[in-house]
């Protein structure tokens, strides 16, 4: 019988999003042609990923995608003979149910896991409506997948997979359904509902147990307590949530017993008292304070750690300033991106985390990006006119020199893009635009273009734009100023000091453009060994679970700082 490629190369998103980021040792049983394990490894570049396929053909496909695959029986007592040991996943895909002993091969795989190791499983549900449907017109349809997949062997639904994982001593942390054309399973309970209620069942019990499709779980030797993280952002443009709220939760969220919530206009606070809560906020600023105060102690009062997050000089705004102030001293907590900024700000607030910006994920590149003539230049910012007009003459002057060899896409700054000495057709121009928008316009690109003046405000910047750039592969053409820190000249970028230097480096790459592309390589291997948000998701979980734990000693320091919010004074 022929392999049905589809089904070895499948990503289940809610399965990639649950094996958490920080994992060193990941093995995934059943693994297939390598497709979630590679979707991992760009999220996770550092990981060690072990792959278990009983199928030869698609075990060579993982082969060249995972870090070691292993062909065979996953219930074969030696299979892991090898000394596999310290994981902290196992992974199974729609693996259980094509066992003959689910359970007992189970059993002997967690004696693989770390102290810390997790479960993680996709399971089909045999309580959805379409099994249901056809056992009550007698059939029972063989298919190559789903629930009907002719090879499997065992059935489960929610009760028994509980059931299941706590024999085993495990802990379920999360149990998530996948739902699909929950219109379909609505219309079939609709009209068993007479029946149902004849027999004494509740028709929305009957809903929700033959609605998910299949399965996540998560499951792991030890009760952790559940920690709650909302964000709330309102800053325009949103890529700035993206990046400092979103995509950090998101790494968050594929940690064991964390829930995660993100919202743009309103939020609802959760009146779990069993729970660890914490608030982000995204650089609010108390300019009222009668009203921002009463938001303050609703979320004292709901049990929540007020954490602002601030990624810019405070000082730039000078007509707001003493507003900021008071919003730094009005929270428990702070987080920043440099350790400069975090040393402004403690005077007013002690607790300051520094979490760098880090890439989520690694894009994919496209094998003919290089495929045409010349460099094309990104560059994509607001408010940077300073930082760009002692450059242009320069810049100008060798793209005048070479017209046909460079283009430029530029976001957002109109006024960079007029003062381009290039013809229409070798440069582009976007208005401000959404975050996607954005990344796929300098996904594009051979080459970003990075210039800051030598001024207090850009040296509290963080490198966010040459960690985008990078992770795309693209060179890093980058001032000196702020890039020092984090960059190495001729290595993982190529630095200037001022103009002559800027159009020294523009030359040497119209003779030699592969050397462009070699550096956006190592800036690519820059930010998969150091900045990625796997390298910092447990630093920024140990750091909100501290403050949550510390929530009494926290509210009186608050108080103690701003008397006028001592009405809060719950603990």
């Amino acid at each position: 019988m022929a392999l049905n490629q589809s089904y070895y190369r499948n990503v289940n998103p809610d399965l990639l999003d649950r094996i958490p980021l920080n994992a060193q040792t990941v093995v995934e049983v059943g693994c297939g042609s390598g497709a979630l394990g590679g979707a991992y490894k760009l999220r996770n570049p550092q990981v060690h990923y072990i792959g278990v396929e009983a199928m030869p053909e698609p075990a060579a496909d993982a082969s060249r995608v995972l870090d070691q695959v292993i062909v065979g029986n996953a219930e074969d007592p030696l299979l892991f003979r090898d000394n596999v040991q310290d994981v902290d996943c196992l992974v199974y895909g729609d693996v259980l149910e094509h066992l003959v002993n689910p359970w007992d091969c189970l059993s002997r795989h967690l004696e693989l896991l770390s102290e810390e190791g997790l479960v993680v499983a996709c399971i089909p549900n045999a309580q959805h409506w379409s099994v249901l449907a056809n056992l009550l017109q007698g059939q029972w349809p063989l298919e190559d997948q789903g629930l009907f997949d002719r090879t499997h062997l065992r059935w489960f639904t929610k009760a028994t997979i509980v059931e299941g994982f706590q024999k085993l001593g495990l802990t379920i942390h999360e149990i998530k359904p996948r739902v699909f054309k929950l219109d379909q399973t609505r219309a079939f309970v609709e009209k068993l509902e007479p029946a149902l209620n004849n027999f004494g069942l509740n028709p929305q019990s009957v809903l929700n147990g033959s609605a998910p499709l299949q399965y996540v779980v998560v499951a792991g030797l030890k009760p952790i307590q559940r920690l709650n993280v909302d964000g709330f952002s309102q800053i325009n443009p949103a890529s700035m949530g993206e990046v400092r709220l979103r995509q950090p939760m998101r790494a968050l969220a594929s940690l064991p017993a964390t829930s995660m919530r993100y919202a743009t206009d309103s939020f609802t606070l959760k009146s779990h008292s069993d729970q660890l809560k914490i608030f982000l906020w995204q650089r609010p600023v108390f300019i009222n304070p009668d009203s921002d105060f009463k938001q303050i102690q609703s979320l004292i009062r709901a049990g929540y750690i007020v954490v602002v997050d601030w990624d810019d000089d405070p000082r730039f705004w000078k007509d707001i300033a003493p507003a900021i102030e008071r919003t730094f001293r009005s929270v428990h907590a702070i987080q920043v991106t440099t350790t400069e900024l975090a040393e402004l700000i403690k005077p007013f607030n002690p607790e300051v985390g520094v979490f760098p910006n880090a890439m989520f994920s690694l894009p994919v590149l496209s094998p003919d990006r290089f495929n045409r003539e010349g460099l094309r230049l990104f560059f994509g910012a607001l408010n940077r006119e300073k930082d760009w007009a002692p450059l242009i003459d320069d810049l100008n002057a060798e793209l005048r020199d070479a017209p046909d060899f460079w283009s430029f896409s530029v976001i957002h700054d109109r006024r960079f893009f007029d003062a381009l000495d290039l013809p229409p057709a070798r440069k582009s121009f976007v208005p401000t635009c959404g975050y996607d928008q954005y990344l796929a316009e300098m996904s594009q690109c051979d080459v970003a273009f990075l210039p800051l003046m030598d001024t207090p405000f850009n040296h509290m910047k963080s490198n966010l734009k040459a960690i985008e750039a990078g992770s795309y592969g693209l060179a890093l053409l980058a001032s000196d100023v702020l890039y020092e820190r984090s960059l190495v000249d001729g290595v993982t970028a190529q630095l200037f000091r001022d103009p002559a230097q800027l159009r020294h480096h523009l030359k040497d790459w119209r003779e030699q453009p592969d050397r462009a592309r070699q550096l956006g390589q190592q800036a690519r291997h820059w930010v998969e060994s150091e900045c990625m948000a796997a390298h910092q998701v447990a630093r920024r979980e140990a750091w909100y679970r501290d403050l949550a734990s510390r929530r009494g000693k926290l509210n009186q320091a608050l108080l103690k700082r701003v008397p006028e919010l001592a009405a809060t004074a719950a603990d």
